[in-house]
C-alpha cells in the first residue's frame, strides 16, 4: 500500500511549451540508467512556466509567505524499468528557501531566479532571469494566451502523452529515486506562445527551436506529491 502523501500543492496558469527533439541530440543530456521516452519515434523537450500555490505539508499548517512560488522548468521524458516519467533539467523558482529544502530533501536540479507572471487580459507575461551562484545566467521571458474552449485528453494522443505523467525520476550518484505524483486529468485548452527571449535550452542545437512547439494552457490543477521511492 503507498504511504500517505508529504505535500499538496496547486498548479496555476500553467503553459506547457514542447517541441520534438531527435533521440540523438538528446541523449548525450539525460543519465545513462534512463531510457529516453519517445512518441513516433521522437523524443520531446519542454519548457514550463506556472503559479504554484496552496502549498501544504502534511501536518503542518499552511503558513503565509512559504505556500506559493514562481516556477519555471525544462523537461524532458524518460522510462526506467518500462515506468513512464519526467526528468527535470532544471527548476527555475523565485523562493530561496524552498529552492533549497527542494536541492537538499528531494535532490531536484532547483535554481533561484528573479520572476514574474503577470496576467493582461487573456494574456500572460513570464519573465525569468537566474541568480543561482554558479549557475551560468539563464533569461526567459514569453507571452502567451488560451485559444480554445478545454479539450479532452484522449489516451495515446501526443497530448495525453506529454502532460499525463505520474512520476518523476532522479538519479543521485549511483542511487535512482521515484517521486510519485497523483492528480485528476488536466484541464488543457489549446494556446500561443511568443518567446522573444529563451536561454533555457542552449544545450540542445537550434533547428529544435526554429520550429513551432506544440502548446497547451491550464488555468489549475490540484495534485499530491507522495514519499520518493529508491530502487538502487
Amino acid at each position: 500500500m503507498r504511504r500517505p502523501w508529504i505535500m499538496k500543492q496547486e498548479w496555476n496558469d500553467l503553459l506547457f511549451i514542447h517541441w520534438p527533439v531527435k533521440v540523438s541530440d538528446l541523449r548525450p543530456h539525460v543519465p545513462d540508467c534512463f531510457e529516453i521516452d519517445t512518441y513516433d519515434g521522437w523524443a520531446w523537450i519542454a519548457i514550463v512556466p506556472f503559479r504554484m500555490a496552496n502549498i501544504q505539508l502534511r501536518g503542518l499548517p499552511v503558513v503565509p509567505g512559504f505556500n506559493q512560488l514562481l516556477e519555471l522548468n525544462v523537461r524532458t521524458y524518460v522510462r526506467y524499468n518500462g515506468e513512464p516519467g519526467v526528468y527535470f533539467y532544471t527548476l527555475d523558482a523565485n523562493h530561496i528557501t524552498g529552492v533549497s529544502i527542494a536541492r537538499y530533501v528531494f535532490g531536484l536540479n532547483y535554481v533561484t531566479a528573479r520572476m514574474s507572471l503577470r496576467q493582461n487580459d487573456d494574456t500572460y507575461h513570464s519573465l525569468s532571469r537566474r541568480t543561482h551562484i554558479g549557475m551560468p545566467p539563464a533569461h526567459f521571458h514569453a507571452r502567451y494566451r488560451p485559444l480554445s474552449p478545454v479539450l479532452r485528453t484522449q489516451p495515446g494522443s501526443l497530448m495525453y502523452w506529454l502532460t499525463e505523467r505520474y512520476a518523476l525520476w532522479i538519479n543521485r550518484g549511483k542511487r535512482i529515486y521515484k517521486g510519485p505524483i497523483f492528480h485528476q486529468n488536466w484541464q488543457l485548452q489549446k494556446a500561443e506562445v511568443e518567446m522573444p527571449v529563451n536561454g533555457l535550452t542552449d544545450f540542445l542545437p537550434s533547428y529544435v527551436f526554429d520550429q513551432k512547439p506544440v502548446v497547451y494552457f491550464s488555468k489549475s490543477l490540484h495534485t499530491s506529491i507522495f514519499p520518493f521511492e529508491r530502487y538502487l
